[in-house]
């Protein structure tokens, strides 16, 4: 199925005969009729009853040309955000982010657009990550940055490593958990756990767990590493997460690292479409957020002014 076999089933539906459609499209009847004979024969329908020197669409074509419409209306969106964005005028860029990379990455890449791309408009969504790509395959969303343990899954994307770091168990100073460190994955499941969810990797070295072990791995989780972060500093939860997520809290010593057996790593990465990879907007988007992993976040103002 080709773009133009679209146009060309369009309008003869708009024209009501080949004849007409021919002539709007300023091709040749025969040319038309082979186009729409080949996607029929490519979709095993009927589009259109040819009777009485007419062309009205069948059931498939009526259904087929409403999709069609739709998806020529994308097509010439898309080329036009793309070049408006290509040449750095107002435009409009979609984001996705899972629950880290709104902590530090999300916050730096929009002050970095604001500066470089004034009249760029941002939309910004938050999501389960495998909701989120499927919304980058659908074309509702233009980039997505997450947590992807497996990036070969979705090997028609384009992927961009932005930052690597370690997955991290964080408690308070003095947790009785510490004087056991490093911990086997019987020893941390004695202690409730708090997080946004288990990883594959992670899962697989804790193993097959018991009644006790499976409920303290989910007794509580969160989208939010704030109420995360706030269960450890609070009780004698631990927390998992990145290592950036816990950056402040390990500068000031209120959470200090719980050494375990093993070592999980943390990858960051940014998701487009090769489509929209050709735009250099998206490709300063990447730069901008390696460098926000890279950055340290500030302190907290002394005077008690909110922290950026």
């Amino acid at each position: 199925m080709e773009l133009k076999q679209l146009e060309h089933l369009v309008a003869v539906c708009s024209a009501g005969s080949f004849s007409g459609a021919a002539k709007s499209l300023r091709i040749s009847q025969p040319t038309l009729s082979k186009s729409i004979a080949r996607l029929e024969r490519s979709l095993r329908v009927e589009l259109f009853d040819r009777s009485g020197g007419k062309a009205r669409p069948t059931i498939f074509g009526e259904v087929a040309a409403e999709h069609a419409e739709m998806v020529l209306a994308g097509v010439a969106r898309l080329g036009q955000q793309l070049e408006q964005l290509a040449k750095g005028e107002a435009g409009s860029l979609r984001i996705g982010v899972g629950p880290a990379t709104r902590v530090k990455l999300l916050p730096e890449v929009i002050r970095q657009v604001g500066r470089g791309f004034p009249h760029l408009q941002l939309e910004v969504r938050y999501d389960d990550v495998r909701k989120l790509l499927r919304s980058l395959r659908l074309g509702s969303l233009d980039l997505v940055f997450c947590y992807f343990e497996g990036p070969d899954e979705f090997p028609d994307f384009i992927r961009v490593k932005v930052h690597d770091d370690r997955r991290v168990t964080m408690v308070r100073p003095h947790h009785p958990a510490l004087r056991h460190a490093p911990l086997t994955p019987e020893m941390l499941l004695k202690h409730p756990i708090a997080s946004v969810g288990n990883v594959p990797s992670f899962q697989r070295w804790l193993g097959v767990l018991s009644n006790r072990g499976a409920r303290n791995l989910n007794a509580f989780v969160s989208d939010d590493y704030a109420l995360v972060k706030s269960r450890a500093l609070e009780s004698d939860f631990v927390a998992c997460g990145p290592k950036f997520v816990f950056e402040q809290e390990l500068r000031d010593g209120t959470l200090v690292e719980l050494p375990l057996q093993t070592e999980t790593r943390y990858e960051c990465w940014m998701l487009t479409t090769e489509a929209k990879w050709r735009s250099p907007i998206v490709k300063k988007i990447a730069d901008f957020a390696r460098a926000a992993m890279r950055r340290k976040s500030p302190r907290p103002a002394a005077s008690g002014s909110l922290r950026r």
